[in-house]
């Protein structure tokens, strides 16, 4: 444990510093976020245009097209909701262990259970490089509230 918080550290001084230092850090971090497909079930309404053009962009360069329910799946509907402040609320740690154990952090609801479950299905599964990237991105979020999402589900 005690290497993976060197790594970490050390990452961050070397790499996720200097790329937040030239403005860079929120385009490395919104292209996982993309690339990773979290955008199937969470928004984040306050960079939805930078989000659709990293969409785009994500589909052009690997030859497919968006698929149907990517595009055609309003806000409303996904369940894991807006995620414009979710810096505001959530420190780096917290953000980390959730994305990587996301089942911890559910209530014992039968409700809850059940996002519970598929959002360990979709937990995210990239690098330790891209998981620091993706958390520096997601706690730089601060804008203000754009609706509700299972939040309710979460243990406070």
């Amino acid at each position: 444990m005690r290497h993976v918080c060197i790594y970490a550290l050390l990452l961050t001084i070397f790499f996720i510093y200097p790329t937040l230092l030239r403005g860079e850090g929120n385009a490395a971090g919104r292209k996982i976020f993309v690339e990773s497909r979290c955008y199937t079930c969470h928004t984040i309404k306050a960079e939805a245009a930078q989000i659709e053009k990293e969409k785009e962009a994500f589909a052009k360069a690997k030859g497919v097209e968006l698929k149907d329910e990517d595009s055609k799946k309003g806000d409303d509907e996904k369940k894991g909701g807006d995620l414009s402040d979710v810096g505001k609320n959530r420190d780096s740690e917290w953000l980390t262990e959730f994305v990587q154990k996301p089942k911890n952090y559910f209530k014992t609801e039968a409700d809850c259970k059940k996002i519970a479950k598929k959002k360990y299905r979709k937990r995210f599964k990239g690098s330790e490089e891209e998981l620091i990237t993706l958390v520096t991105y997601l706690a730089s979020l601060k804008y203000e509230k754009h609706g509700e999402g299972s939040e309710s589900c979460l243990k406070e």
